[in-house]
């Protein structure tokens, strides 16, 4: 019986030395090739944490000015910034002055109407 737990005993020392051999802090080839960046941006968590942040930032910027790029490349000239508004705006200009001007002689022509049909009530009474 001592014998056979001596075994065991051996047996687990055995496995939890294989365990600590594969955990080791270096590799078998030495060093990995992402090592010097591991213990620059995740030395501690706020380093970490400001560095997910600060990626997330940059990732965000590039991001949004490929897809405003490709979108105004996919609708030039359909988009309201690309409308040339000096084309219309002379033409405008002169259609409002003619309203403008036939509103305020229909405007006077009412007004005239209605004094005529004051005069013409009190030239009855």
């Amino acid at each position: 019986m001592l014998s056979r737990t001596i075994r065991q005993v051996a047996s687990q020392a055995q496995r939890q030395g294989a365990r600590m051999a594969s955990t080791k802090r270096s590799s078998v080839n030495g060093k990995g090739a992402l090592d010097s960046a591991y213990k620059v941006f995740m030395k501690s968590t706020p380093v970490y944490v400001t560095t997910v942040l600060i990626a997330a930032l940059v990732v965000e910027g590039v991001y949004g000015s490929a897809t405003n790029y490709i979108w105004e490349a996919n609708n030039r000239g359909r988009l309201y910034h690309h409308i040339d508004w000096s084309k219309f705006a002379e033409e405008e200009d002169e259609e409002e002055e003619e309203e403008e001007e036939e509103e305020e002689e229909a405007e006077e022509e009412e007004a005239e109407e209605e004094e005529d049909a004051h005069e013409d009530d009190e030239d009855d009474e």
